[in-house]
């Protein structure tokens, strides 16, 4: 799973930071782990482990603030996409108690092949966008991606502490001292 999880660490950030390592851990909150990236960007990051290696998951957030972007990325061997790589549109919703908040809509979101775990990466731009993407991963309970009518992932977040810990991860320089 850690492999999974640095992967997608590594492909979220292919863009955006080309020939950086992630340097040492930043913090725990709870089952997240954040983690520096250069000088202005964080990851936050959690696996979701099973009994069935083959429904194991991780969910990894990657906030590079002097570019306005968040990154949003699955790391799982389900589903089997027809393609190792490609752009598949899906609709990302939020789970609130009983309520679902669909109003992100459809989004293209790249997949990525790497051996037989799938990558599945969105990129938020603006501040606008990637505020909101931040708030909506703390203030909610769950997340989850449609394909059509099917849901294709839900994970729990919990992740209200965790954001703030990725801010403040990043808005200190990515930090030099583990917390």
């Amino acid at each position: 799973m850690r492999g999974w999880i640095l992967g997608a660490c590594m492909l979220l950030s292919a863009g955006a930071a080309q020939g950086q390592e992630i340097n040492e851990i930043y913090g725990k909150v709870g089952y997240w782990e954040i983690v520096t990236k250069g000088s202005q960007m964080c990851v936050m990051k959690r696996s979701y482990g099973s009994l069935d290696p083959a429904k194991q998951q991780a969910l990894v957030v990657l906030y590079d603030v002097p570019r306005q972007q968040v990154a949003l990325g699955w790391a799982s061997n389900e589903p089997k996409f027809p393609r190792a790589h490609g752009h598949l549109n899906f609709d990302l919703a939020f789970v609130k108690k009983s309520s679902l908040d669909e109003s992100w809509g459809s989004l293209s979101f790249d997949y990525d092949k790497q051996p037989d775990t799938y990558f599945l990466s969105h990129m938020f731009t603006g501040s606008a966008d990637s505020e909101r993407i931040l708030r909506d991963l703390a203030s909610n309970e769950g997340i989850s991606l449609f394909l059509g009518p099917a849901v294709l992932q839900a994970l729990p977040l919990d992740a209200s502490d965790a954001v703030k810990k990725l801010r403040e991860c990043a808005l200190k320089g990515g930090g030099s001292v583990a917390q």
